[in-house]
């Protein structure tokens, strides 16, 4: 095997960057696994509210009281609620980025809502009790109805 050495400054420049590009290229996978995240939500009906993503290791995603089954792909992940849902099915879609610390998506119910969110990452795997996971419990601007059911 032999080395070539690169005398001209451009030269090594050029590699340098290529191999840059070439390690950042790696396939990056949406690692939701095990997390929670607390995401700002608006909905096409002019709601905004705050919920909490609580992503567990077996597949599923629970948030504002329901129950998603979620799988992952390269770069993003997909959920859709588990049938029956009380009102309406829910499917979101996301990416995370800057380490899995922040996490941006959309999502539509059955009744042809739809839903922009975007969050930070929980120092913690669970949702804190401030952020409910249960229907009667939900506090959403004084609105005791789940804004992802309307």
């Amino acid at each position: 095997m032999s080395v070539q050495i690169i005398k001209s400054k451009c030269g090594l420049v050029l590699t340098c960057l290529l191999g840059q590009i070439i390690l950042f290229a790696a396939p990056v996978q949406a690692g939701v696994s095990g997390k929670s995240y607390t995401v700002n939500v608006n909905s096409s009906l002019g709601d905004y509210f705050t919920a909490c993503f609580q992503f567990n290791t077996n597949g599923n995603l629970h948030f504002s009281g329901q129950s998603a089954t979620y799988n992952v792909n390269q770069t993003s992940w997909q959920a859709v609620t588990n049938p029956p849902s009380s009102v309406a099915t829910i499917s979101l879609k996301g990416v995370t980025t800057q380490g899995d610390y922040v996490i941006n998506g959309t999502g539509m119910n059955s009744k042809n809502t739809t839903f922009t969110f975007n969050g930070t990452l929980l120092s913690q795997p669970t949702c804190p009790a401030e952020l409910p996971l249960t229907p009667g419990n939900l506090q959403f601007g004084g609105n005791r109805e789940n804004p992802f059911l309307q």
